[in-house]
């Protein structure tokens, strides 16, 4: 399960970020996991035990089904996924999510959904790629997110759509005169912010859980305007591309370069940032925060025997608000981890990483679904 909420959104590209212990109960027992053929669907249901320095103690259930909505000989149409997630912790924090992915029968169309709500503590160190640790500080945010996207196949494997983003920020508590509070930037105080754009896509990997050759190219350019009940104004272009290579065997090269950018009154939930579960992992997502980013992630996967597999990465990025930023020192992490098939047929993985960035950040991930 791969819940694509972007760190604007919740406290991290993914729902779970720096997890010190995610235990999952059963995954053979038929009471989790069903797989119905009759139905051409596949279910889990995985209680979950985490803990962070953040969190410390959360309980929680993530529930995914995967499906095709075609007949079993259009080998056109990849599988489909609702996935959710909803997760307590003893401090009251707590996250609730949902991300569905559609391909209809030959793919002639694509729906995607995201739907979120959280109450999370963050941590925030100034702005910019030259913050230091020294300046660390606690906020706490409490926000709903709403993301639908229609797309159609306007030829073989080239997809066009239109997106709508919605965020209501309607919380932020932080210390008065502190480092958040003297900071220069927008989304202090409570705000929503609405958009409507437009979506391209190239896509011809074989496969969308655990993709093993072929490219993703995917830029979604979005329009915040008060017209449309936005606080601010402003603009959010994201350009992602990944590539899959098949090596010796079964082992893949993926490679990701992911560029955020925003131009305008940026609020601080959409600026963007570094780190995380689905980004640089390491490296604390928000420890780096501006308007603009880049990334670049390489993983070696590698499938061993059974249900298990095992991957090494390693990263490079940066946050900048203007090109000549650019010129502040590199930040890179890397890393390796473990792959566990839930589903063996779809490849959906368990996915156990651990990431190093500094003696001072660094963190072991544990989710569901690879990285990108």
């Amino acid at each position: 399960m791969t819940i694509r909420v972007k760190i604007s959104q919740l406290n991290q590209k993914s729902w779970l970020l720096h997890v010190t212990l995610l235990l999952c109960l059963s995954l053979n027992s038929k009471a989790l996991v069903s797989n119905d053929s009759t139905k051409k669907a596949n279910s889990i249901i995985i209680p979950v035990i985490l803990r962070s320095p953040e969190t410390s103690w959360a309980f929680g259930i993530a529930a995914s089904i995967s499906f095709k909505t075609s007949q079993p000989h259009d080998l056109l149409t990849r599988t489909s996924s609702i996935q959710t997630i909803a997760f307590y912790t003893a401090k009251g924090q707590n996250v609730q999510a949902i991300d569905a992915t559609v391909y209809f029968p030959k793919e002639h169309f694509i729906y995607g959904n995201q739907i979120a709500h959280s109450y999370f503590p963050d941590k925030f160190w100034g702005m910019g790629p030259y913050t230091q640790n020294k300046n660390k500080e606690a906020y706490t945010f409490e926000q709903f997110y709403f993301f639908p996207r229609l797309s159609r196949k306007i030829r073989k494997n080239f997809f066009a759509g239109i997106i709508y983003e919605y965020q209501n920020v309607f919380k932020i508590d932080y210390l008065k005169g502190g480092t958040f509070d003297t900071s220069a930037f927008y989304g202090k105080t409570k705000y929503s912010v609405s958009g409507l754009g437009f979506s391209s896509t190239y896509d011809n990997r074989n496969d969308s859980f655990w993709p093993t050759k072929g490219i993703l190219v995917e830029s979604l350019l979005d329009k915040f305007d008060k017209i449309i009940g936005s606080d601010y104004n402003f603009i959010k272009w994201t350009l992602d591309f990944r590539s899959f290579f098949r090596l010796i065997g079964n082992t893949v090269i993926a490679t990701q370069v992911y560029n955020y950018s925003t131009f305008g009154k940026t609020p601080l939930r959409d600026q963007a940032t570094l780190g995380g579960a689905r980004n640089m992992r390491g490296i604390y997502d928000g420890r780096f925060r501006d308007n603009n980013s880049i990334s670049l992630i390489v993983e070696y996967r590698v499938p061993l025997f059974w249900r298990f597999g095992i991957c090494t990465f390693g990263d490079i990025g940066n946050v900048y608000n203007k090109p000549k930023d650019l010129s502040a020192p590199l930040k890179y992490s890397f890393g390796g981890g473990l792959r566990v098939a839930l589903l063996k047929k779809d490849q959906l993985n368990i996915r156990l990483d651990y990431g190093y960035y500094t003696n001072r950040n660094q963190g072991l991930y544990l989710n569901i679904g690879e990285c990108f």
